[in-house]
């Protein structure tokens, strides 16, 4: 990272979904970093408050689902808060069983977010979206750029995209500052701590500690852009001490990977001699979702400094070092 101003360091952040994944990882950054006082709002239905370890004695957490029509329980929590991390979401795989749950989420609630955010001017806000907001024409293989026009397919990229325009809207009403990262696919150690969605590393690494076939579904040849976890915290970070404000940005590695190369490293990684089993095609089939990062390399100083390898060697020792297989 650039030697910039650390900002953060003495504030008060708000952190929305600070129990999960990339909430852990960014709670225990800002800790680092130096700031102040740190509250988190968690459903803590997917994960548990227990994951922030020795960070507890540090941060405030409060168990509050986002879209309860009871907004009094936060709105006085904004009124002494810098930064808002807005990371908090139903995932798509809830989207599919229950897409009203993940509406009263996702967009009712994302809006009040903001909206006490603006009223109580709130110096940034961070909305963590997703490449599902771009949509997929499944045999297209051009990397997704933020002017590619957004048609999501999903109730889950349709609710993020909407939260990219609510933040729009909010800056038009209140002049509220907002910078906007379409993460692809993210993945490293605490992807999976709770009763949440296992990725397909997560899933794979599991059966192969227990000497079962990795299974891929379809041919394998889709490709996808997954980008480590410290990688992605080092820039959701930059972003906010940076002077861009109202911007979109995406955040991926850039390298196109097949499911096929993915499996197989995760077999070397292991020092299993096993082979891949393929099931039926699942949603991913025939994509190609990858990154163009020409926008965020040219505005900050963007970095993807873990290999594939290197991040895949982590992900699995940490999933060893759980012994709740």
């Amino acid at each position: 990272m650039k030697n910039i101003v650390n900002k953060l360091k003495g504030s008060s952040v708000l952190i929305t979904g600070g129990c999960g994944f990339i909430g852990l990882h960014l709670t225990r950054k800002l800790v680092d970093l130096g700031v102040k006082k740190i509250i988190i709002i968690d459903s803590l239905e997917y994960g548990k408050k227990e994951n922030l370890g020795d960070l507890l004695n540090q941060v405030e957490v409060i168990k509050y689902k986002i879209g309860n029509t009871d907004n009094t329980i936060i709105a006085n929590i904004f009124k002494n808060i810098d930064y808002l991390f807005h990371l908090a979401a139903e995932k798509h795989n809830q989207s599919i069983d229950n897409p009203l749950k993940v509406l009263e989420s996702n967009i009712t609630g994302t809006l009040k977010m903001f909206e006490l955010a603006g009223q109580n001017n709130i110096k940034k806000v961070f909305y963590s979206s997703s490449v599902l907001a771009y949509g997929c024409k499944k045999g297209e293989k051009i990397p997704y750029s933020e002017l590619k026009i957004p048609i999501p397919e999903t109730v889950y990229g349709i609710s993020k995209l909407t939260g990219e325009y609510f933040l729009n809207y909010c800056y038009k009403k209140y002049g509220l500052r907002y910078n906007i990262f379409r993460i692809f696919f993210t993945y490293g150690p605490c992807q999976f701590s709770g009763t949440g969605y296992k990725s397909v590393i997560v899933k794979n690494f599991e059966r192969i500690l227990k000497n079962k076939n990795p299974i891929v579904f379809g041919n394998g040849k889709q490709v996808l852009d997954y980008i480590f976890i410290d990688d992605v915290i080092d820039n959701i970070v930059e972003i906010m001490e940076s002077d861009y404000d109202n911007e979109v940005f995406n955040l991926g590695s850039s390298i196109p990977t097949t499911i096929n190369y993915l499996t197989d490293v995760m077999i070397k990684i292991a020092g299993k001699r096993l082979k891949k089993i393929y099931g039926p095609p699942d949603d991913t089939d025939k994509t190609f979702r990858v990154a163009d990062i020409s926008k965020i390399k040219n505005s900050l100083d963007f970095r993807s400094s873990v290999s594939l390898e290197q991040g895949l060697e982590k992900t699995y020792n940490w999933i060893k070092s759980q012994k709740k297989l």
